[in-house]
């Protein structure tokens, strides 16, 4: 991927995070560009090829919405569903198993433009510290 074409995916992105209120199904029917880079974010939340219970899945999206993905009016389970429709999440035919699958052509080049340790590895609980308590000094 070129490097203005990989800008231009992040730059799509971070017009939105400056939003509040953002609808995916306003994105979707009118602003195509950033709609791409929002679920292309949201993607990073999963490691591909993993296997995810739905419980799993909603503990993935809820933080990414409270964090990266906080411009959105959504939801955790309206944002899983776009993800599955868009093919970026799959699932099993009994809706119990989620995978992110290989991104398809349309939407490998935005997967790959976005830094996933902003879009993902950010939302990880920072690890217990493991310091002893200092001494009081006398």
């Amino acid at each position: 991927m070129s490097p203005p074409a990989a800008r231009a995916h992040v730059a799509a992105f971070l017009r939105l995070a400056l939003k509040q209120g953002v609808s995916l199904g306003a994105l979707h029917s009118g602003r195509r560009e950033e709609f791409v880079a929002v679920l292309a974010a949201a993607t990073l939340a999963f490691d591909p090829g993993r296997d995810y219970d739905e419980a799993a899945v909603n503990a993935a999206l809820k933080p990414w919405l409270a964090g990266p993905g906080a411009m959105l009016a959504t939801d955790h389970v309206e944002l899983r569903r776009w993800l599955v429709d868009c093919g970026l999440l799959g699932r099993d035919g009994y809706g119990r198993r989620y995978r992110r699958p290989p991104p398809s052509a349309e939407w490998a080049p935005a997967i790959a433009a976005l830094p996933r340790r902003v879009f993902s590895d950010a939302l990880m609980p920072a690890p217990p510290d493991r310091t002893p308590p200092a001494r009081a000094r006398r």
